[in-house]
């Protein structure tokens, strides 16, 4: 009952509202330059990604000639790897390069 009582008082009052200065909400011209900058650099990003997505083929698909000579120069025994000298990559546990270790 005693610690109700002490509460009581403590509970009825209003807090004070947080401190404001006459600049309050108000922006500052650093925030004005920094913004203007940011927009800036945006601008020459979106640029340079058109420039970039200009050069992108339409399609990444080969064109036929490309295709059947890709095929004609395939491995002829089918599922066989390539071999490092025809531009494949060297087996799992194997060198780079096949010369015996010295």
């Amino acid at each position: 009952m005693i610690t109700v009582v002490a509460v009581q008082p403590l509970l009825g009052q209003n807090p004070d509202p947080p401190a404001q200065g006459p600049e309050f909400g108000g922006s500052s011209p650093i925030g004005l330059v920094v913004t203007l900058l940011m927009l800036v650099a945006l601008i020459f990003l979106i640029r340079s990604m058109n420039k970039h997505l200009r050069k992108v083929p339409p399609s990444f698909e080969p064109d036929p000639e490309e295709r059947d000579q890709a095929e004609s120069a395939s491995s002829p025994v089918p599922g066989a790897r390539p071999s490092p000298e025809q531009g494949g990559r060297p087996s799992p546990g194997t060198s780079a390069d096949s010369s015996p270790p010295s």
